[in-house]
């Protein structure tokens, strides 16, 4: 935007993008490379504020003239929007328009006529009269919306929380966009319900092929159902059919895959054998070592802050809190006693500082710390994995015939009986670790 002041007056000065050299005329009709219209104003903050205004307006028209033929009808449509809003103009279809009086629609009229000398270009006065289609927006600009729209849902995740919520949504709609190419660029509303099922045959193709499971084509399914309806019910489209509803396989096709725990005799000889962890990162192992005597999930040890390391107290302990991210559920916050093992890792982690490496990278953790169990012959079998720590612990207290809440309490499950008083507090989970502790 520029601004020129001309004998005491001030214009509006805009250069032309050189894509559109030819399609923007002056008031003689003849092509212009710059556009430069009077403000009729000697005051400066008067001449910005209209002249912001006018390169709102000229962009918009600009971007109607730039989407031509080919371009989306949603993108069209939003156009046509801005360019009538900013002639002041709610956007308005010309059906609807023809069913008003003359009076009522002369101010649109004189505006898409213009001046004598200078008319408005034939896609502009469209748009203030209406006659651009309405659209609603394809797939991937719903979830743009979507995301936008419900921010608000997720202000206590953190930045990676956020990122792994989007992440499954983003690859929905690119695999619906793989399967189902013909529906990738039009409205949400032109998306049929042959279309998912075209969507779900894609996934059928798959599974039968071994090639993935019947839940990772549910996980797709549920996503964009979800944001569909959702969407849908913030933009006011509550008429339109979700056509995502109620794809599901049948989880039974999918074969049985469990964690299993690792025995106590193998964390003893392997995990806990003399040199088993050298060579992993002292912060990896130190995480690793937390797990045996406590259960805690990865993310909740990496994502403990320096002070939730309660190493001083009469029976030290490690605290599961938000800390600028979600917790996976309410229930999850608690206080964990540390012995053995895992309190001697807990004294070298607060000696280097705290969690830093690692800090709230679980993900990150369990490729690496996973990656050398398998390549150091510490996996008990090929179905173990770190988290198979966290089944051991459960088993060890079923087996040391732990009370269930007290169990709950430590693993930071959901308690399925009412819930009175305190479970019996950190002196209760302290006696029941110290029966299985390493």
């Amino acid at each position: 935007m520029g601004l020129t002041l001309d004998r005491g007056r001030y214009y509006f000065v805009l250069n032309v993008p050189k894509e559109l050299f030819g399609k923007v005329v002056g008031r003689n009709g003849q092509p212009v490379r710059q556009i430069r219209q009077a403000l009729k104003t000697a005051d400066r903050s008067v001449a910005k504020r209209k002249a912001f205004a006018l390169e709102e307006l000229k962009r918009a028209e600009w971007q109607l003239l730039r989407l031509g033929e080919d371009a989306l009808a949603y993108q069209k449509y939003e156009a046509a929007k801005q360019i009538s809003e900013s002639h002041g103009f709610e956007y308005i279809p010309s059906d609807v328009l023809l069913q008003r009086s003359f009076q009522d629609n002369l101010p649109r009229l004189k505006a898409a006529a213009g001046r004598e000398n200078n008319p408005p270009p034939p896609e502009v006065a469209n748009a203030i009269l209406g006659g651009v289609d309405v659209a609603l927006p394809p797939l991937r600009i719903v979830l743009s919306e979507y995301i936008a729209l419900t921010k608000t849902k997720h202000i206590r995740k953190s930045d990676r929380q956020r990122h792994l919520w989007q992440l499954p949504r983003e690859r929905a709609v690119t695999n619906f966009e793989r399967a189902v190419p013909k529906r990738s660029a039009v409205g949400i509303d032109k998306i049929t319900r042959d279309d998912a099922l075209k969507f779900r045959d894609w996934w059928g193709q798959r599974i039968q092929t071994g090639e993935t499971r019947a839940e990772t084509a549910n996980k797709d399914f549920g996503h964009l159902s979800q944001l569909h309806r959702e969407w849908c019910e913030l933009k006011g489209h509550t008429g339109l059919e979700n056509p995502f509803a109620k794809l599901r396989f049948d989880k039974a096709i999918d074969p049985l895959v469990t964690r299993p725990p690792f025995s106590r005799a193998w964390i003893q000889s392997k995990l806990l054998g003399q040199g088993a962890l050298d060579g992993l990162n002292a912060e990896a192992a130190d995480a690793l070592l937390v797990m045996v005597n406590t259960g805690l999930r990865p993310s909740e040890i990496l994502s403990c802050p320096l002070d939730d390391f309660c190493l001083d107290q009469d029976i030290p302990f490690i605290r599961v809190a938000a800390h600028g991210r979600e917790l996976k559920q309410r229930h999850t916050a608690r206080d964990i006693p540390l012995l053995g093992t895992s309190l001697a890792a807990a004294k070298r982690i607060v000696a280097r500082g705290g969690i830093t490496r690692y800090l709230h990278k679980a993900n990150t953790w369990s490729s690496l710390v996973n990656k050398y169990l398998e390549n150091n012959g510490l996996k008990e079998t090929p179905a173990h994995t770190a988290y198979s720590l966290r089944h051991y612990v459960e088993d060890a207290l079923l087996a040391a015939g732990v009370d269930d809440r007290i169990r709950a309490d430590i693993l930071g499950h959901k308690y399925a009986r009412p819930v009175y008083g305190s479970g019996g507090g950190l002196k209760m989970r302290n006696d029941a670790l110290n029966k299985i502790k390493l």
